[in-house]
């Protein structure tokens, strides 16, 4: 082992330990904040207040999230969830970082550093770690890939079989990691010819495919219906006509304006990094091929919206950080012995290397502030919500255990943020006490409304069956759902 590998082999996790410490992302792995619909894949079926995964393979075609769940997810509790959820994503992460270096990006540490903590930080992937029980899955599934690509690349056929299967399983999980896949794929190909980029991308399309065969096999066979049974919140609407498409279209594009405007700023270092790599001999062929893989990614997506009228949140884009951080990370190339030209940038001369490293920084440093802004907010709603299951559960020992019932503002309740918080209150109340409470009725709702705006737990005297009878408030739906 070169002195070179054993520094990288130490180097790699030290600096995703540090990730996760100054990313916030051990707060979440500790104290998991859950969203409503992840339950699903944290409690066994029949669990009041947990849909049951069955429903998710029907309308989403989870098939292998169901299986993790059948075999862990149920029989754990959300802390282990979401630890292992963070490994898995460390892992993947590592896996990734490993494709480059095999790649031949290998700069110095301190810059190597950079590249990591960058690939770590995605401003989307965060979004993600609220379902740690139901996306433990796509991120394992991505992670055993992304370590068996550099040694997938050695053979043609080995590659092809890499791809088929890899995105086949990606589009069984949710959300399905196969456009990851394919980009770094591609990225580990290096100047490989414009014949085998194509076939690269031919044999994940065939991958992608069968994974959807797949899926809607699996519904006939289980469920009685070939295809997906798609939930009505999702607004489907199919290609049927010229208005359609329309329709269909101007969804994708409002949808991919509120993207990029929410992460303008990576926009920019990808513009950036592709103009400065353009213009580079060494840096150009990676970067033509690797815009190809984007292309398709966002072609792929595109695709669904105007077949389906069904778009992808921007929690699901998971390619969209790698077009960023992916470019950056090509300007890190070697040069060609005895090349020491400079790229022009602005009014000065700057190697290609340096602005590669500056831009790195950016997303770094960018991506750990995002990840510390969006999960703060989470963490603030978790303690809060616990804070009022707890105060609700809590009795004196030999005491009956309060009968507790929940109040929400009428105007919020039929909202979807409002059943969204509500649910969640639910369930911080059956992970303090081990029983969901129920919704107030009659004069309980008007007392406990009466007293909303002062307290969000209310005594309301004695239940039938003699136990205390508590009141609790769902607060207002907080500014990160919207």
């Amino acid at each position: 082992m070169s002195g070179t590998t054993a520094r990288r082999r130490v180097l790699v996790p030290v600096v995703l330990l540090a990730a996760f410490l100054v990313s916030g992302g051990v707060t979440q792995a500790v104290t998991p904040f859950i969203r409503q619909d992840d339950w699903a894949f944290l409690l066994p079926e029949g669990t009041p207040g947990a849909v049951p995964p069955s429903y998710y393979n029907a309308s989403e075609g989870r098939w292998l999230n169901s299986a993790w769940w059948w075999l862990v997810g149920q029989h754990g509790t959300t802390q282990t969830a979401a630890l292992t959820y963070a490994v898995a994503y460390a892992l993947l992460v590592a896996g990734a970082w490993r494709v480059l270096h095999v790649a031949g990006i290998r700069p110095r540490p301190a810059v190597d550093a950079l590249l990591g903590v960058a690939l770590y930080a995605s401003c989307v992937w965060v979004q993600l770690l609220y379902w740690p029980g139901t996306l433990t899955p796509s991120v394992m599934w991505g992670a055993a890939a992304l370590w068996l690509l550099p040694w997938a690349t050695r053979r043609r056929a080995r590659l092809a079989g890499w791809l088929a299967v890899g995105a086949a399983g990606a589009v069984l999980t949710y959300p399905p990691t196969g456009v990851v896949l394919l980009v770094l794929a591609v990225v580990a190909l290096g100047e490989a010819r414009w014949r085998r980029v194509g076939l690269t991308v031919v044999a994940w399309g065939v991958g992608f495919a069968a994974g959807i065969g797949v899926a809607y096999s699996l519904n006939l066979v289980l469920n009685g219906h070939f295809g997906l049974q798609l939930a009505a919140w999702r607004h489907a609407n199919p290609l049927t006509s010229p208005a359609a498409l329309a329709e269909n279209v101007g969804r994708w594009l409002s949808t991919a304006g509120e993207l990029w405007s929410a992460q303008w700023w990576v926009a920019v270092v990808a513009v950036v990094a592709t103009a400065v790599g353009w213009r580079d001999p060494v840096v150009r062929p990676r970067l033509q091929r690797l815009l190809v893989a984007l292309v398709v990614a966002c072609g792929v997506d595109a695709a669904q919206t105007v077949a389906t009228g069904l778009v992808t949140e921007a929690r699901g884009q998971l390619w969209s950080w790698l077009a960023a951080v992916l470019p950056a990370a090509l300007l890190l190339l070697p040069r060609e012995h005895g090349d020491d030209r400079t790229t022009p940038v602005g009014r000065g001369l700057l190697r290609r290397e340096t602005v590669g490293a500056a831009l790195l920084a950016v997303l770094a440093v960018g991506g750990v502030l995002a990840w510390r802004a969006d999960l703060g907010p989470h963490q603030a709603t978790r303690a809060q919500y616990a804070a009022i299951a707890a105060a609700a559960a809590a009795h004196p020992e030999g005491t009956p255990t309060p009968t507790i019932v929940v109040y929400q503002d009428p105007t919020v309740r039929e909202t979807r943020d409002g059943r969204l918080m509500a649910s969640t209150l639910f369930m911080a109340v059956q992970q303090e006490r081990g029983s969901v409470p129920r919704w107030c009725v009659g004069v309980e709702c008007r007392v406990i409304g009466e007293q909303a705006d002062r307290a969000s737990v209310v005594q309301l005297g004695t239940a039938s069956d003699g136990s205390p009878l508590v009141g609790i408030v769902v607060p207002r739906p907080p500014d990160w759902l919207s």
